[in-house]
């Protein structure tokens, strides 16, 4: 699914993905807290917050090793160099999937997990 119905929330092992700080760069390493909480909306395949979009580059490295999710500016960017995401409803959830990959955050920064080897709890919270 590439929307998600309303806002929303994303919690990594109960830390809010935060938005970044506006540095006048077109991307940014997208991290934990401690800004404010980013409330995320997911349309046709791009989570987008507060002129940002979330998500992973086109263009990476060809490793198996785990994918940096960058903030993208919405003015800035070519949209046709994100990577979509998908929703997989999960119950009464959804599970977010950076071009089929899972996200995680070790040391408090987005990454997705193209290997699936490690694993953290993460939270979609409706807004």
């Amino acid at each position: 699914m590439e929307s998600i119905e309303g806002e929303f929330v994303i919690e990594i092992d109960n830390q809010s993905v935060g938005l970044p700080e506006n540095n006048g760069e077109s991307r940014v390493h997208a991290s934990l807290g401690p800004t404010s909480p980013a409330v995320f909306t997911l349309v046709d395949g791009y989570l987008k917050s507060s002129g940002w979009i979330l998500g992973r580059s086109l263009v990476e490295d060809r490793s198996l090793l785990p994918k940096r999710v960058f903030w993208f500016d919405e003015q800035k960017s070519d949209l046709g160099l994100i990577q979509k995401t998908r929703a997989v409803s999960d119950g009464d959830s959804y599970v977010l999937e950076f071009a089929g990959a899972p996200l995680i955050a070790p040391d408090g920064y987005l990454l997705a997990d193209l290997m699936r080897d490690e694993q953290q709890e993460v939270k979609i919270i409706m807004q």
